[in-house]
């Protein structure tokens, strides 16, 4: 049985992909995600098949873990998880942001699958807070902090 949680690198799947992208060089990670996120905007029957809700949550982590205001995610997931430190980004990576966000939303925006299974409502109502964390950085202005007037 595997570990699913509601963190953004919370779960065996979302371990596994950060581990590719550590194969990477890390001059080389943006470019490969750039290309991953394209990947599953372009197939999003793919889902379940060629990449899980799990993959895009960590992926957008590590996009907002490199950006200003992704410190939180720093100080708190990447500390956690020597995974999320071995794949990360070596900056902010700004061209990834809309295709982060974009990406994000088809999985945890209203009735997107990383939302639905969970055992109750509190777990559930965890990996909404996950999720609406990310989406506040990747709306942010690049490089400020998140405005929390900004409609989704």
């Amino acid at each position: 049985m595997g570990t699913f949680g509601t963190g953004p690198f919370s779960s065996d799947g979302a371990l596994d992909f950060l581990d590719e992208v550590a194969e990477r060089a890390p001059d080389q990670r943006a470019t490969a995600l750039g290309r991953w996120f394209a990947h599953v905007l372009a197939h999003p029957d793919g889902l379940w098949r060629d990449y899980f809700p799990d993959e895009v949550v960590a992926a957008a982590g590590l996009v907002v873990g490199a950006l200003p205001g992704g410190g939180y995610l720093r100080d708190t997931a990447f500390a956690s998880y020597e995974e999320a430190r071995a794949a990360a980004l070596p900056g902010p990576a700004p061209g990834l942001v809309g295709p982060a966000r974009q990406a994000l939303l088809t999985v945890a925006g209203p009735g997107g699958d990383w939302l639905q299974g969970w055992k109750d409502e509190d777990t559930r109502a965890e990996a909404q807070a996950t999720a609406d964390a990310l989406l506040a950085v990747l709306d942010a202005p690049v490089g400020g902090t998140p405005d929390p007037h900004r409609r989704r």
